[in-house]
């Protein structure tokens, strides 16, 4: 889009047919969507860069943005996503696509100032996913090491199914720009060590340098149809099977079952253009499951049409009827993919759902905790006042995500906010004062112009 020479795209009123927008620098036109209509994002992809070109970048809606499901999103490059119902107002204006190719360049006002800004920040700034800046586990290069970094690269820690045979992520100290996307193995973080073995390479978003997109390559996932290929780097990744109170089956080989359900599930969920609320919509299932609500709010025929055997058996193919229900609207089943807040409502779901721990849910809106509420205590709740729902501020996050040690931690504190007293240890709060106010300041002075940008 910046390419093209657009900076934004605003969009009024509604077609009276389905259309997509396609824009090629500064040739914009409105086209007809009708042969689109109806299928997944994928699949209108690929329909619009064979009558455009193949360089030509496509965000799309699937089934259910169109049939305007509150929890549906935009997918683009096949897993990027914008969620949090943005496909269902395209959705509400027939539109199915926007399609954007440029040639024109991005000019930079000072470039020898933004390459040696460019050169501090990989060298020296920046770290693994999350910004974890330790390895997890311990390496010759690093003083201190977390179980729970995302720095996750090792010797013998391998993409085992690259093009032209493993690479070893190996041991990638800070200072070369060039290794930084090999430090955050996200398949075996996400999956488990059975993933290494499907694991093609690291991905991202675009001109991202820290790769952490899963892309897999899983023959298994042949069987349940669609491509063997796909990932992701977010919850998408990995919150499929978790549906499964026995967990997934194994369908090729011993441990293999993680690895095929969640390709399974993210390759559906992406191309159906639904969206997740990062997980909470899988843990509202699980709750309306265990706790009785669908046997309760669904007719008797609906209830009886979900293969419940299969979701007991960990089947992926469980996976592809409950997600083709929430994306065409079938039945009261798929008011599950209107949102927390509307299904407590809808669904009668009373006090205990809200308090409901494993529900993560922060806010009776039906915002569950994500990088920001459940953070520092006061800090993340000052935040939180800041915006009326996710807040997803990375600053304070990565801070406390660091892995560094609480001792180093708290001296950090006392050198930007005056005290080491603005710092407490995760889940053993302090009262508030001065100085947590200061570090809730800086949060949010850092959080506004990056989310303007």
């Amino acid at each position: 889009m910046k390419y093209a020479g657009y900076d934004a795209i605003i969009i009024e009123g509604k077609a009276e047919k389905p259309v997509w927008i396609n824009i090629q620098n500064d040739e914009v036109k409105i086209e007809n969507a009708a042969f689109l209509w109806g299928k997944g994002t994928r699949a209108t992809t690929e329909e619009i860069c064979r009558a455009t070109s193949e360089e030509t970048c496509v965000a799309a809606i699937g089934p259910a943005g169109e049939n305007l499901v509150p929890l549906s999103g935009i997918l683009n490059s096949r897993n990027h996503s914008g969620g949090a119902g943005v496909g269902a107002v395209l959705g509400s204006k027939n539109l199915k696509a926007i399609a954007v190719w440029g040639s024109h360049g991005v000019n930079v006002a000072n470039r020898e100032e933004l390459k040696a800004l460019n050169e501090y920040m990989m060298t020296q700034l920046i770290g693994a996913n999350n910004n974890h800046v330790v390895p997890s586990t311990p390496q010759a290069w690093a003083e201190y090491s977390d179980q729970k970094s995302r720095w996750t690269a090792r010797k013998g820690l391998y993409w085992q199914a690259a093009e032209g045979g493993p690479i070893e992520t190996g041991e990638i100290p800070p200072g070369n720009q060039n290794t930084v996307g090999f430090r955050t193995m996200k398949s075996t973080f996400d999956l488990g060590p059975a993933a290494e073995k499907y694991t093609v390479k690291m991905g991202g978003y675009n001109s991202c340098p820290i790769r952490c997109m899963s892309q897999l390559n899983v023959p298994q996932a042949k069987q349940f149809g669609g491509p063997t290929t796909g990932g992701n780097t977010c919850v998408a990744n990995f919150v499929h099977t978790t549906i499964f109170p026995n967990g997934p089956k194994d369908i090729a080989e011993k441990g293999d079952g993680n690895v095929v359900g969640n390709l399974v599930g993210l390759r559906i969920f992406d191309d159906m253009g639904l969206w997740c609320n990062y997980g909470q919509l899988h843990r509202d299932f699980t709750y309306c499951h265990t706790h009785g609500v669908f046997k309760r709010v669904l007719p008797a025929e609906e209830y009886e049409s979900i293969p419940w055997k299969l979701m007991e058996e960990g089947d992926p193919n469980f996976i592809k009827d409950i997600y083709h229900r929430l994306a065409h609207r079938i039945g009261e089943f798929s008011h599950l993919s209107d949102g927390s807040y509307f299904i407590a409502e809808r669904w009668n779901l009373g006090p205990e759902y809200w308090n409901y721990a494993k529900n993560k849910l922060w806010s009776p809106m039906g915002f569950p905790v994500h990088h920001a509420n459940e953070a520092s205590a006061q800090v993340g709740t000052i935040v939180n006042c800041m915006f009326n729902r996710d807040a997803m501020t990375h600053t304070h996050i990565n801070y406390i995500g660091s892995g560094l040690p609480l001792k180093l931690q708290k001296e950090i504190a006392a050198e930007l906010f005056g005290s080491a007293d603005a710092f407490d240890e995760t889940k053993n709060y302090t009262p508030i004062n001065r100085y947590k106010i200061d570090y809730a300041k800086w949060t949010l002075l850092r959080s506004c112009p990056h989310d303007a940008v």
